[in-house]
């Protein structure tokens, strides 16, 4: 094989770990913004007795999240993104039945641990 050869083949592996690398490294920031939004959401709940009011700061948490698990999970992150909406507004989601919409406590554990899964 020519030095020119063994050279080209040597950047695609290269640009192959590099990816593979960024997509690592976009998993760990998405899970990390879910797990922040989670710890966020799980305190609000214990102390307010459940009580679904809305607040900006959770709903920002879990459009962070949804931005950062866009990255990695369309799908995911567009399931976070209606969570983000529901803490707007819950009465809305309420009023309308699309509380089905928006992903429970145990739906967002089981899918931390998907992305988990995901990370090398």
């Amino acid at each position: 094989m020519a030095t020119a050869e063994i050279g080209m083949l040597w950047n695609i592996v290269k640009d192959v770990r590099s990816r593979l690398s960024d997509k690592n490294d976009q998993a760990i920031d998405a899970l990390g913004a879910i797990r922040k939004a989670f710890n966020y959401i799980y305190d609000y709940l214990v102390n307010n007795k459940g009580a679904y009011q809305p607040n900006m700061q959770l709903a920002d948490l879990w459009n962070d999240a949804s931005t950062a698990v866009m990255r990695v999970d369309r799908s995911l992150g567009d399931m976070l993104a209606s969570k983000s909406r529901f803490w707007a507004h819950p009465q809305i989601y309420e009023e309308l039945n699309r509380s089905v919409d928006v992903l429970t406590l145990s739906e967002i554990t089981d899918q931390m641990e998907h992305l988990r899964q995901r990370i090398r």
